[in-house]
């Protein structure tokens, strides 16, 4: 069985769409025939090679005030955003006392903060329209924890409290907000804090790593109307299985 949507119309906006899962959401959007705004501090000029659905931009979703201005400018350039995607995220891995006051703070501009900016532009224009949505990422670390992943498991934590605080808020005007936790999944920011020795034991003991094409299906769905019945929600495909217990 395959799952087929409409997408006509549709402005969706995904920060962090130039790799991973943001880019591989950018492509099924193309697909359903809506229009995909790939935002990305490294942008992917790949991705609009074979269609002009797919509108690539630089952004750095950790400069609060320059991230409002993009949803500003894609809102005038297209009359409307119906989704918003937060799939940017930075993992750096280091022992708290090694941690700088930067890297700490830069880790919640780019993971939370960018969450915050971007739901002050968004809630007003879609409460407005009375409809939209908005998605972004927890992990499972948001609950076990993880050493040296202390600046990333605090972020995913306090995702889901923004996400449910977003939802009940714009609740009455039709518009949705969810958070999914997508399990590791093999993207760069899986291969690339991870040692080999830490990949090996994820994809051979650690329950599996999935892949992209596992994640998007399910953020085509929520930012899709065939959710429109479902926000505040945490959507879970994590497995974490600490090594000890392995």
């Amino acid at each position: 069985m395959k799952v087929q949507y409409d997408f006509r119309d549709r402005v969706v906006v995904v920060a962090g769409g130039g790799h991973g899962i943001g880019a591989g959401l950018c492509q099924e959007v193309a697909q359903a025939g809506g229009r995909a705004i790939s935002a990305d501090i490294a942008p992917n000029p790949t991705l609009a090679a074979h269609t002009d659905r797919i509108q690539v931009e630089r952004l750095d979703v950790g400069d609060g005030p320059g991230l409002q201005d993009f949803l500003q400018r894609i809102i005038a350039e297209h009359g409307h955003i119906d989704s918003f995607v937060q799939a940017a995220a930075m993992q750096p891995r280091l022992l708290i006392q090694e941690m700088s006051a930067e890297t700490w703070l830069r880790v919640m501009d780019v993971n939370l903060n960018s969450l915050f900016y971007a739901a002050q532009v968004l809630i007003p224009h879609m409460t407005e329209r009375r409809y939209g949505s908005i998605v972004t990422f927890s992990s499972g670390l948001a609950t076990t924890g993880w050493a040296k992943a202390s600046a990333y498991a605090t972020t995913k934590a306090a995702l889901v409290a923004l996400i449910k605080s977003i939802a009940k808020e714009t609740l009455p005007f039709g518009v949705r907000a969810n958070i999914i936790a997508p399990g590791i999944t093999d993207t760069d920011l899986f291969t690339g804090p991870n040692s080999e020795d830490e990949q090996e034991f994820f994809r051979v003991r650690g329950g599996g790593v999935g892949t992209v094409d596992e994640v998007v299906p399910l953020l085509m769905f929520l930012i899709s109307d065939a959710s429109q019945s479902l926000t505040g929600a945490l959507l879970s495909r994590d497995l974490i299985i600490h090594p000890q217990q392995a």
